[in-house]
């Protein structure tokens, strides 16, 4: 039986070495540390990282409300603007998603920010930051105001340019599948969409998980012939990366766009959205 501090001694052993966090399975491979004896001492994986000091991230994990403002602050500061849901997308270290469930709408995270470094008392490490949210609400209320009188706060609306209204959900495109009407905009959606057509792709899932890797499954290479691999749902490729993932743990990337020109050659990735088009094709 292995001591807590044992434990918390071997996470920091296969962090020096690995550059990040480990999973479980490599936690046992390289330290000999079993799921049960992290479960016994800490009660999971995150709790046990959490008190080595180590933020838990990665598929399965729940990021701290506080960890994802500050790096929405810091990706601010390093454009010298407030990021856009894109532009964080692309260049932040988490996704919107928990972002905007916590604080409401996603122009709502300005004041979640500004609140949680008053409360903190840390303004002046963050004032850069908090004057591009003093210039953006001084902006809006401006725009308002010249609604209200009257005049033109923004350029007219027109058939073929559509304003984006930002209290409403986002769709993706049409899908010509039944079950489905729109395409995928999230990860939760990739899940859905492959466990519509996993039949038709050769796929039996065994097991599916919050933490990583995401599904174990049996895919058959051959009639009367099927093997085991693990698959890790991304609603884009390079997400993966982001996310930190170890490639020696998975087999599989199933997402619904393809944008990781630099992914190991270890790693087979299947793009949902060419799969879907050409059952579609196929049946038409």
């Amino acid at each position: 039986a292995m001591t807590k501090e044992e434990i918390l001694s071997a996470l920091h052993d296969c962090v020096r070495k690995l550059g990040r966090n480990p999973s479980l399975r490599e936690l046992r491979r390289m330290c000999g540390v079993t799921e049960d004896a992290v479960y016994k001492n800490f009660g999971g994986l995150a709790k046990a990282l959490r008190t080595a000091k180590l933020e838990p991230m990665g598929s399965g994990f729940e990021v701290r409300t506080s960890t994802l403002l500050l790096d929405w602050a810091a990706l601010a500061r390093k454009q010298g603007r407030l990021p856009t849901a894109q532009s964080y997308m692309k260049s932040g270290r988490y996704s919107t998603s928990p972002l905007v469930k916590r604080c409401g709408r996603w122009r709502y995270v300005r004041q979640e920010f500004l609140r949680f470094v008053r409360e903190q008392g840390i303004e002046s490490e963050w004032a850069d930051v908090i004057q591009m949210t003093s210039r953006k609400q001084k902006g809006e209320s401006r725009a308002k105001a010249g609604i209200k009188a009257g005049t033109k706060a923004a350029s007219p609306r027109s058939w073929d340019q559509p304003v984006l209204l930002r209290d409403r959900p986002i769709y993706g495109g049409p899908l010509p599948m039944p079950g489905l009407a729109c395409e995928p905009v999230t990860e939760i959606g990739v899940v859905y969409l492959f466990g519509m057509v996993a039949g038709q792709m050769g796929y039996m899932v065994q097991r599916m998980q919050t933490g990583f890797p995401d599904c174990e499954a049996l895919r058959r290479v051959e009639r009367g012939k099927w093997q085991r691999v693990s698959i890790e749902f991304e609603y884009e490729s390079r997400n993966f990366m982001k996310h930190r993932h170890n490639a020696d743990d998975c087999d599989v990337i199933i997402c619904w766009r393809h944008n990781w020109p630099e992914c190991p050659s270890s790693l087979e990735v299947i793009e949902l959205s060419k799969v879907v088009r050409g059952m579609a094709a196929a049946g038409s």
